[in-house]
């Protein structure tokens, strides 16, 4: 019997079934579950499609929250927006083999595009901080003053982007078909089948093709492969952490393991956007800006090395 899959790919879960007491964040009117029959707490005799049904609902509910933080204006709330995108995509992604029709994938596109308005705001956002925080006291201030103004005109500008499309009919909609779908998803016959027996395969899935493409990743591997693994690592968190509700305290180590993986491979992803955005300067600078730009770009392109070497120890001990 299948009993769990760590992020290596070792056995961890027992098939044990534990009650979600509620189904928390936004789904209060206990809609969970209603289209397929099922009343309670979520266990793992439970059928798949409840739990299906849960987590759209929970995630359109999270993300129905982080449109009003941006309509308030709130502190994080365009990262809030693609954040949500994100978990929504991965739940529609761990359950795409109980999923029936093409409404997921439509979903998921919009969710993307949604996401990708979000994204050029959150990555100025880092990147602004971390060039700030990269700068050193033998950089010319006054340099580093216009580099960081010129990322935080960029900054407004792609934050009022995201604005108009976060707060547009557009997303209005879409929170509505999510929400729709939630209380009645179109599912395969084996949404009718244990949550015990159909996840631990379901989150296998996320966790191995993590694995396959982290097994890969050397000193020398390009940035884009590393960027990819650490989406791959993304997913399998958001997996484990949907599993956790039914498959308890292992998945959720897993979740944490992965969230590990995640940090660091965020932070490497954080210093090459700043490299990648500093050398976009570079062709409207004068030489002395020039120079400020060419030495911020050398430290966050030094600072993959080590970020590289943690990961993979970590990786290859764990």
């Amino acid at each position: 019997m299948l009993t769990g899959v760590g992020l290596r790919g070792e056995v961890l879960w027992g098939g044990d079934s534990r009650g979600w007491a509620g189904v928390g964040g936004g789904l209060e009117n206990g809609g969970m579950g209603l289209s397929v029959g099922w009343s309670g707490p979520v266990t793992g005799d439970a059928p798949v499609g409840v739990l299906v049904g849960g987590a759209l609902a929970k995630g359109a509910a999270r993300l129905q929250r982080a449109v009003r933080m941006v309509e308030k204006d709130e502190d994080d709330a365009i990262h809030q927006v693609r954040v949500s995108c994100r978990r929504l995509r991965s739940n529609l992604k761990l359950f795409k083999k109980v999923l029936a029709g093409g409404w997921s994938a439509e979903l998921r596109a919009e969710l993307a595009g949604l996401a990708l308005a979000c994204g050029e705001a959150r990555d100025l956002e880092v990147i602004a901080a971390l060039v700030q925080e990269t700068a050193g006291g033998e950089d010319d201030a006054a340099q580093v003053e216009l580099i960081s103004g010129t990322l935080r005109a960029g900054l407004a500008d792609a934050a009022s982007r995201a604005n108009t499309v976060v707060t547009s009919d557009e997303t209005a909609a879409l929170l509505i078909r999510l929400q729709q779908t939630a209380a009645a998803p179109e599912l395969k016959p084996r949404a009718d089948e244990r949550c015990a027996d159909v996840l631990p395969e379901l989150l296998a899935g996320a966790v191995g093709v993590f694995t396959q493409e982290a097994d890969k990743l050397q000193p020398w591997t390009p940035d884009d492969d590393w960027h990819e693994v650490r989406l791959l690592a993304k997913r399998a968190r958001y997996a484990a952490k949907t599993c956790a509700a039914v498959l308890g305290a292992e998945a959720e180590a897993t979740a944490v393991q992965a969230a590990k993986y995640q940090e660091l491979l965020g932070q490497h992803q954080d210093h090459c956007a700043a490299a990648d955005a500093l050398v976009a300067l570079l062709p409207a600078a004068e030489p002395p800006l020039a120079f400020t730009l060419g030495r911020l770009v050398e430290r966050h392109r030094a600072a993959r090395k080590p970020l590289r070497e943690e990961f993979l120890t970590l990786y290859h001990r764990s």
